[in-house]
C-alpha cells in the first residue's frame, strides 16, 4: 500500500493528522474531511485534469490545471501539465512560459528541463513550418495579384484599342462630312 504522506493540522486540538490512513483526528475524534478537501484541493483539480488530458479533452483538463494553479501557484505538477497542454494545442508563448516556471520550481527535476528542451524546439519548428506556411501564401497571393493585373492590363489594351477605333472613325467621318 503507497501513502500519499498527507498531514492537516487538527484546528481543534492542533494534533497532526496523517490523512493516508483517515480524516477523523486520533485525539479528539472530530472529522477533518472537510479541511483536508480545503487543504489539497490543487491536487484534487490537478487529477481532473491529468485524467481529462488522457481522454484527449484538452480544453477542460486546463481549466482545471488553471484551478488548481489559482489554489497553489506554486505546484510544479501543474504547471508541467499546462506546458504540455499548451504544446499540443500548438500555444507555444504559453507553454513556454508554465514550462519556465516549472523549471524555476523544480530547478534539478531533469525531466522538466528535457520538457523545456522539447518544447522551445518544438515551438521553432512550428515557427519554421509557420513562416514556411506564410512564405507559401504570399507567393500565391503575389501570382493571383500579377494575374490580376496582366488581365487588366489585357482589358486596358483592349478598351484602348476600342476606344481608338472608334475616335478613328469618328474623326475620320468628321473629314468626309467637310467635303
Amino acid at each position: 500500500m503507497t501513502t500519499n504522506h498527507q498531514i492537516v493540522d487538527c484546528p481543534y486540538c492542533g494534533g497532526s493528522v496523517p490523512l493516508d490512513t483517515t480524516t477523523i483526528c486520533p485525539y479528539c475524534q472530530e472529522d477533518l474531511s472537510a479541511l483536508a478537501h480545503l487543504e489539497y484541493i490543487h491536487a484534487i483539480h490537478y487529477n481532473q485534469a491529468l485524467s481529462l488530458a488522457r481522454e484527449d479533452k484538452l480544453d477542460e483538463a486546463r481549466e482545471r490545471l488553471l484551478l488548481s494553479l489559482e489554489v497553489k501557484e506554486n505546484f510544479a505538477p501543474s504547471h508541467i501539465l499546462l506546458a504540455k497542454i499548451y504544446a499540443r494545442q500548438r500555444q507555444w508563448v504559453e507553454a513556454k512560459a508554465s514550462i519556465a516556471r516549472a523549471m524555476e520550481l523544480s530547478p534539478d527535476n531533469e525531466t522538466v528541463r528535457e520538457l523545456a528542451r522539447e518544447i522551445e524546439l518544438a515551438a521553432q519548428r512550428a515557427g519554421g513550418m509557420a513562416a514556411h506556411e506564410t512564405r507559401e501564401r504570399v507567393g500565391q497571393f503575389l501570382a493571383a495579384h500579377q494575374r490580376e493585373v496582366v488581365r487588366a492590363f489585357g482589358v486596358g489594351i483592349g478598351l484602348m484599342a476600342f476606344i481608338g477605333i472608334v475616335l478613328f472613325r469618328l474623326f475620320r467621318d468628321d473629314d468626309g462630312d467637310e467635303e
